[in-house]
């Protein structure tokens, strides 16, 4: 089984701000034990959503909108 941790974003992780101190330790530490279990593959995250691509096949039309603008690019 594979499982993918996501953290829904806000403006701060949106923005690059990193999480506390207290967070990154925690969740260090819990990494680690996935890794010592060998269940951890990978761990180097994602982008965020503004550096990203939405994608929108309707009508056989496709239609892709740049990060988090709300205007499509055909």
């Amino acid at each position: 089984m594979r499982v993918m941790v996501l953290i829904k974003a806000n403006k701060d992780s949106e923005a690059g701000i990193l999480p506390s101190e207290q967070l990154l330790a925690d969740m260090g530490k819990y990494n680690e034990e996935l890794v010592k279990a060998g269940i951890m593959l990978a761990g180097e995250g994602l982008h965020p959503s503004s550096k990203g691509k939405r994608v929108k096949f309707s009508s056989g039309k496709t239609t892709v909108i740049d990060g988090l603008s709300p205007r499509p690019r055909n």
